[in-house]
């Protein structure tokens, strides 16, 4: 009992050993040999323990052996002995080997995928498909490589006509709104400040209407003392009037002043409001630029529809040579339509500069 408990004290410590060597290469890519040594010297240690109260014939252990796998970078570890000793030693093996198969089996799949995604920028359907194939296994190797090199540039080209479609709808759609925002922020240009003087009028003239009440009192009172001829009457309203006279000149000239200000204001408002919208209008240009462009995007997808059509035909044809020639084509109006939208993309930055340079006249100017 003691011998068996000594060897499965041994195995645990020879597969711990091991299976740090395991985790250690898999981090470093490399075995350090020092660490070795210093695992061998206690695996041997806890044999020279146990062989002190064993029989030697019965408990032979084998020195372990690291072996290097795949790219160096799994290590494993063996150990001979009894049959059906080290189970778990065992299964230790058998999953990193399984692992190195799942690495190659993923990276295969990686690659098949990758391919495919540069591939997926020409629409085939199943029966075209099957066509391409076709032709694609029945020539020479170096037949083939020139097909696929033709067929993957249509690929990329319609990739990147996607790629300039989204970045125009996402750019097209933050121009629209900027453009709103604009238009609300200049049509609101200076309104606190014309709000403000309009309310100074207001309470400057609200203010004086006492004043304004009682010199109109005051003169119609000298107009009734006149048409009695009251003279005593007539000469103290008329000393009334005169003390109000300058008041009331005063107090009509600070009205003045002030809804000149406001008149001023309201000027300076509409020639701002004007010079901001056509700045906004400098962006028409490239708007008008931008509907010729769809015009040209139209009639490239167009061709590159028919070239598709032509492509397709020549591949149930069979002839390499034909099918090169449709490739080449598609190609063609494949970059064409790329083109295209690539111009309508630098036509909607044009846009969106405009409209930066109108936000940061909005911004320049006081609150």
């Amino acid at each position: 009992m003691q011998t068996e408990a000594w060897k499965e004290t041994i195995n645990e410590q020879e597969a711990m050993a091991c299976c740090s060597l395991l985790e250690r290469s898999s981090s470093h890519n490399f075995i350090d040999h020092h660490g070795l040594i210093k695992v061998e010297k206690g695996r041997q240690h806890l044999e020279d323990l146990a062989l002190e109260d064993i029989d030697p014939m019965e408990t032979r252990v084998s020195a372990s052996h690291v072996l290097t796998g795949y790219s160096g970078s799994h290590v494993i570890c063996q150990s001979k002995g009894k049959p059906g000793k080290f189970p778990s030693f065992a299964h230790l093996i058998f999953g990193s080997r399984l692992l190195i198969g799942l690495v190659i089996l993923f990276s295969a799949g990686t690659i098949y995928f990758a391919s495919s995604v540069e591939a997926a920028g020409i629409d085939l359907g199943v029966t075209a498909q099957k066509a391409w194939d076709s032709v694609l296994n029945k020539g020479d190797a170096q037949t083939k490589l020139t097909l696929k090199q033709a067929y993957d540039k249509v690929g990329n080209w319609k990739a990147q006509e996607q790629v300039w479609e989204q970045k125009i709808k996402t750019l097209h759609a933050a121009n629209t709104a900027e453009l709103e925002r604009l238009r609300v922020e200049i049509r609101q240009t200076d309104d606190a400040k014309v709000a403000a003087l309009a309310e100074k009028v207001k309470q400057t003239q609200a203010r004086y209407e006492p004043l304004f009440a009682l010199y109109s009192s005051v003169n119609r009172q000298l107009d009734a003392a006149k048409a009695i001829k009251n003279k005593e009457w007539s000469a103290t309203i008329r000393t009334q009037a005169e003390k109000l006279r300058p008041v009331v000149k005063l107090a009509r000239e600070d009205i003045r002043i002030k809804k000149k200000e406001l008149a001023e204001a309201r000027k300076r408002k509409s020639a701002e409001i004007k010079r901001l919208r056509a700045m906004l209008a400098g962006a028409d240009s490239a708007k008008k630029q931008i509907q010729t462009a769809k015009k040209q995007t139209s009639l490239a997808k167009e061709r590159y529809a028919n070239a598709l059509q032509q492509f397709k035909q020549s591949t149930k044809q069979g002839q390499p040579s034909r099918v090169l020639s449709s490739l080449n084509t598609l190609a063609s109006a494949a970059e064409k339509w790329a083109g295209t939208k690539q111009s309508i993309h630098t036509l909607e930055q044009n846009v969106s500069t405009t409209y930066v340079k109108v936000r940061q006249e909005i911004a320049k100017r006081p609150k």
